[in-house]
């Protein structure tokens, strides 16, 4: 946290670099009425708003006042981390998530405090180190960036590569290619063994009554479905991989945007609910389970 004051009030806010979905708050201890105007940065590639759109946002709070509206017991809190998520509008046709440089400006009685923050469209959770050292496997067959924070997120090809990051090259071709964003706005990939395929169909809508007529008699009971809904799903695995391999294809379960690479195009996929177990051995598989497109039938 970084501390300042404003008109004679102190002030603890978050540092330059923080993520969106983590806490990141701001404390004033003042008995006055605080106002707190947030705005984000245009441009870049992926996560922008449409440029038709303002997207700041104002905020007025007034104190709290802990012991019988005590001036010296009395602060404004904001918890700003739902407005900096809502500075990402994550469009998939615009290009790759990147971090976003946001304002930040609070004001009492007249007198401000400006700062910026670079925002990440992740989380840190307890024990995790961010833009650590790592080896990353390159898929040569497909396509493939590294990411990494230097000031922000950056996505590059192999040739730009930091020092800190190895990177081992791959020259399989057989398989079900991967891409999803980690918990820390990393982009992640791999190329999974793959397994069975599996179909599953479902009836939608209304029963359809069918008013039928053999060749003598009518008959009651004949209907029809409005619809069927039908969802197929891959098995996928990577086989004996190691303890680092492992943690990082972990991420995929808890990533909302999964990319199959079919056919030149990155397909927007899930992965399945499912409980993956670490048995602590230094090398392991790792299975997921797949849901593709769901299928486009006709209805009735």
């Amino acid at each position: 946290m970084r501390t300042g004051t404003i008109n004679g009030c102190s002030i603890k806010y978050p540092d330059d670099v923080v993520f969106c979905f983590n806490p990141n708050m701001i404390t004033v201890n003042t008995s006055s009425e605080v106002t707190f105007v947030i705005s984000s940065d245009g441009g870049g590639i992926g996560g922008v708003f449409d440029s038709t759109f303002d997207r700041t946002f104002t905020i007025v709070k007034k104190p709290y006042f802990e012991d019988n509206r005590d001036e010296y017991n009395s602060y404004v809190e904001l918890d700003i981390s739902a407005y900096l998520q809502a500075c990402f509008d994550i469009n998939r046709n615009s290009g790759m998530v990147e971090s976003k440089v946001v304002h930040v400006k609070v004001t009492i009685s007249g007198e401000s405090l400006e700062f910026d923050l670079t925002v990440i469209w992740g989380a840190m959770n307890i024990g995790e180190t961010f833009n650590a050292p790592r080896t990353v496997t390159n898929f040569t067959k497909y396509p493939f960036t590294v990411t990494f924070f230097d000031q922000k997120i950056r996505h590059v090809s192999v040739s730009d590569v930091p020092e800190y990051i190895k990177v081992v090259n791959n020259d399989s071709e057989e398989g079900v290619y991967l891409r999803w964003i980690d918990r820390h706005g990393f982009y992640q990939y791999w190329l999974f063994q793959e397994g069975t395929n599996e179909s599953k169909s479902e009836e939608y809508g209304e029963q359809l009554l069918d008013n039928f007529y053999g060749s003598q008699y009518g008959y009651y009971g004949v209907s029809r479905m409005q619809g069927k809904e039908t969802e197929e799903t891959k098995k996928a695995c990577a086989t004996l991989v190691d303890k680092d391999t492992f943690n990082m294809l972990l991420t995929v379960h808890s990533s909302p945007l999964v990319d199959m690479y079919v056919d030149g195009n990155w397909i927007p996929v899930r992965v399945k609910d499912s409980t993956t177990s670490d048995n602590g051995e230094h090398l392991q598989d790792f299975e997921i389970e797949i849901i593709l497109p769901g299928i486009i039938s006709q209805s009735l």
